[in-house]
This record gives structure tokens, C-alpha cells and sequence, in this order.
């Protein structure tokens, strides 16, 4: 009887624990990243404007500090901004592929450059996630594999549709393939949640109102 009670017990902690882990982790991960990109985007004080602002002396110097941070990332903000206003004119293009062949040229500096290319452009710009998610039969007959179709499906001039298929969890890499139309199915859900599914290796399903939306 002592076994068999210890063993429940010992079931009931390990199955909460796992359950309060699973809740917890998400959570400590996020306020770790935040933290450090807290820290980070603090370095950057000192190459704006901000570090020429004097606060008065009678300001709590934590009030302080969180007020020149905070006209730091503003400032960070505006220059970005600015590049990206810039990449869109005919000199800020030449300069960026000056700048690109420049470190093409590097070997190491050229493949984490590369890298982080395309991570920003699925994360920020025009990657998969802005496309249309769809579902295609493969790698063989029986079984379906989502991906994001680059293309308008319904697009005359295109014989064959340009799908991209991510890979599961990493989304930053995966493979093109060209479908015929007829072989590709559009999802009845966004690509926020298509991608959401891909980063989850499809756990996503399991919760309660996710059930109905991923009815294929």
C-alpha cells in the first residue's frame, strides 16, 4: 500500500512539475531576452544625441537614467528609420550593394552576414510569413506539409507555383519547390498561424481553440 501511495505521489509531482515548467520557462526566456536587449540597446547611449542631455540634479538618478535610455531608443528608432528611407532611393541602394560586396568579400564576415540577411527578411520584411500559407502533398503521396506560396496561385503567367517549405522548428531555413496549380491547397488560416504551427512542430494544435482552426 506504502509503494502504491509513493508511486501516485510521486506521479502527481512529476506530472505538475512538468506542467509548471512548461508555464514557467516561456516566461523566464522572455523577461532573460528582454533584459539583454535592455542591456544592449543601452550601450548604444553613448552614439546619440541623448548622452548630451543634462537632466537636473534634483531628478532621481533612476528617473534619470530611464529617461536618457528612453530618448536612446527613440533616436535608435529615427536611424533606422532613416536607412530604411534611404535603401529606397537610387544612392542608398548603390551604397548598400557597395556595402554588401564590400563584406562578400570577407569569408567569415560573409556567411554570418548571409545569415542574418535572411533571418531579418523572414522576421521583418517580405519573408514567408507575409505569403500566402498553403498545403502540398509532400515528400511522398499520402503526406502533406505546409508551406508559404511566393507567388499569387492564381497568377495566368505562371505555369508552375513557386512554394517555399520551411523547416520545423527553425523556419529560417528550409527548400523551394515549383508546384502545378492544381497540386497546391490555399489554408483557410493566416500566416502568422501557419508559421506559429511550423515553430511549434505542430504542438500549436493542441491547444483548445487552435482544434477547430486547423481542421485541413
Amino acid at each position: 500500500m506504502k509503494r502504491i501511495k509513493l508511486s501516485k505521489f510521486f506521479s502527481f509531482i512529476r506530472s505538475y512539475f512538468l506542467s509548471g515548467l512548461a508555464i514557467f520557462i516561456p516566461f523566464i526566456i522572455t523577461i532573460y531576452l528582454i533584459v539583454e536587449i535592455t542591456k544592449w540597446l543601452n550601450t548604444f547611449v553613448d552614439f546619440t544625441p541623448a548622452r548630451f542631455i543634462k537632466i537636473p540634479d534634483f531628478v532621481d538618478p533612476y528617473i534619470s537614467d530611464f529617461l536618457i535610455f528612453f530618448l536612446a531608443v527613440i533616436f535608435f528608432i529615427l536611424f533606422l528609420t532613416l536607412i530604411g528611407l534611404a535603401t529606397k532611393n537610387l544612392l542608398g541602394k548603390l551604397l548598400l550593394n557597395a556595402g554588401e560586396k564590400t563584406i562578400s568579400k570577407i569569408p567569415l564576415a560573409n556567411t554570418i552576414f548571409s545569415t542574418m540577411k535572411q533571418v531579418s527578411k523572414i522576421i521583418f520584411s517580405d519573408g514567408p510569413k507575409n505569403q500566402k500559407a498553403v498545403m502540398v502533398e509532400y515528400p511522398r503521396k499520402g503526406s502533406y506539409t505546409i508551406g508559404f506560396a511566393t507567388q499569387d496561385i492564381k497568377n495566368d503567367k505562371l505555369t508552375k507555383i513557386p512554394v517555399f517549405i520551411p523547416t520545423s522548428p527553425n523556419p529560417t531555413s528550409g527548400f523551394l519547390i515549383f508546384l502545378e496549380k492544381d497540386q497546391i491547397k490555399e489554408l483557410d488560416i493566416s500566416p502568422d498561424d501557419a508559421f506559429r504551427l511550423i515553430v511549434s512542430g505542430g504542438l500549436s494544435i493542441n491547444e483548445e481553440e487552435n482544434i477547430k482552426k486547423y481542421q485541413f
